[in-house]
């Protein structure tokens, strides 16, 4: 394979093997108690359809302020109108920092629906080497950048990357052309330079092949070492 100057990774199914589950009630009854403690009246079926609706009506509103066909939402004004919601006739009573509050309930939301979190094989050896030869390597994932950055570091890659571009915080997701079109401009890069790597073909092969970018596919089983 061509030596590219730099890449463009895929983080989750392609750099890293994860499994959550949000569709356990015992997960969504914890999650209740834990905005009890906040002053919020939920039980656990109440706060998962609470949520499930916040997000819908949120993504539609930003597709229509955006014209984004793919758009992706931050959740972190959703936990925090689920706090505001859930509070609601309690507006005299204090409310917690809010940066704290988020930043507390969206790593035990995420660890509590968590349960497979590791790094997929040649993962470290793959961005090692790339290190080494000097290549840039970057991240487009679609993802919520609030439970992304801890398990990026957590599994120890987060110093690999030149820059990390995740979903959340752009407003849009893969295939959407622009997400992939952004990184490209701000980090100045040559397109025909560039390798994307990711494991599914309608998001991140899509894109790549939208931007004129040449790509790669992991599939299962498959070492990311292949791009070597």
């Amino acid at each position: 394979m061509i030596r590219y100057q730099n890449y463009i990774f895929d983080l989750y199914g392609t750099l890293i093997d994860i499994l959550t589950d949000e569709e356990d009630p015992a997960f969504w009854e914890t999650v209740a108690q834990i905005y009890a403690c906040y002053g919020c009246g939920y039980d656990g079926v109440t706060l998962m359809r609470t949520y499930r609706r916040m997000v819908r009506v949120a993504e539609e509103e930003l597709r229509r302020a955006t014209g984004v066909l793919y758009p992706e939402i931050c959740l972190e004004n959703v936990f925090w109108e689920l706090l505001l919601q859930g509070r609601a006739g309690k507006e005299a009573e204090v409310l917690p920092d809010r940066e704290t509050f988020l930043y507390g309930i969206a790593n035990t939301f995420r660890v509590l629906s968590r349960k497979r979190l590791t790094l997929l094989p040649g993962t470290i050896e793959t961005l090692d080497t790339l290190r080494k030869r000097g290549a840039g390597i970057y991240l487009l994932s679609n993802a919520q950048q609030i439970f992304t950055v801890p398990e990026m570091e957590q599994t120890g890659i987060l110093s690999y990357f030149d820059e990390i571009y995740i979903s959340s915080a752009h407003g849009m997701r893969k295939p959407q052309k622009e997400f992939l079109e952004n990184l490209l401009e701000e980090q100045g890069l040559d397109r025909s330079t560039c390798l994307m790597v990711g494991n599914d073909p309608e998001t991140d092969l899509a894109i790549a092949k939208a931007c004129g970018v040449d790509g790669c596919l992991i599939r299962p089983g498959e070492s990311i070492a292949k791009v070597l």
